[in-house]
């Protein structure tokens, strides 16, 4: 039996610390051979096109600052298994920003030395914690797990699974994905064989001042594969308690 881990949307600094305890208990538990962080791991809020809070206070280091232990700690609690960084759409703003730089600035861009330094891998020292940064270009085509795609995801619709079903009317395959911050399953058969789609949740706080009372859950994917079968199992995190084959998980 194989076991593989699929959680995200983390957003730092705007994590629940609590679902990120229950998700530390249940890697610990599970022992998993693969982790995968489905993306926007950090929100990248202060380089955004959206409003900003004056009051708030913590730059883009500050937020990478809090990420970095994360990862440690993931790597900790389960040092045997492949761990993986998807690139997010929050992620995906570092190299928006560097593109949107006035000729003056986009100089500095093409300095070798700076392509080489402002890189997500650099910047989260995923190598230094055995982390492999997997690009949203080709997400879809990189084959960490058998039989399923793992993506963070591109489509968002209004309720728990239609994302889900959205993505597999895309690829026509089984898959993972994040984005929406819901949870939810989508299957469905036809002449070329079963297929499931699985919507990870998320694990940031379900307090956002960008959205009143969002219809987000907090949960994480664990996917066993036996042989050519596998199963996709949501765990579904509610006020730092999940339940997973049985038994609470706690923070």
């Amino acid at each position: 039996m194989r076991s593989a881990l699929f959680y995200g949307d983390t957003h730092y600094p705007f994590q629940s610390d609590a679902a990120l305890r229950v998700l530390y208990s249940l890697t610990k538990k599970l022992q998993p051979d693969v982790i995968i962080h489905c993306g926007d791991l950090v929100d990248c809020w202060q380089i955004s096109q959206f409003d900003k809070d004056p009051q708030r206070k913590s730059s883009l280091q500050d937020d990478i600052d809090e990420a970095v232990p994360h990862l440690k700690t993931m790597r900790q609690v389960a040092p045997k298994a492949a761990c993986y960084l998807l690139e997010g759409n929050h992620e995906t703003r570092l190299r928006r920003t560097i593109w949107r730089m006035n000729e003056n600035q986009r100089e500095l861009a093409r300095l070798r030395a700076f392509q080489r330094a402002v890189t997500w891998q650099n910047l989260l020292e995923l190598g230094e914690n055995g982390w492999k940064f997997v690009p949203a270009e080709g997400q879809a085509k990189a084959r960490i797990l058998p039989k399923l795609i793992v993506k963070h995801g591109t489509t968002v619709k209004k309720w728990s699974g239609q994302t889900a079903k959205a993505e597999w009317e895309r690829y026509g395959k089984s898959g993972l994905s994040g984005h929406t911050h819901r949870l939810g399953v989508f299957y469905t058969n036809d002449f070329n064989g079963s297929h499931v789609w699985a919507e990870s949740g998320c694990t940031c706080a379900l307090t956002p001042e960008y959205v009143e009372d969002p219809n987000w859950q907090q949960g994480v994917l664990v996917v066993t594969y036996v042989g050519d079968r596998f199963n996709v199992e949501p765990v579904y995190i509610q006020q730092g308690i999940g339940v997973f084959r049985g038994q609470e998980v706690r923070a």
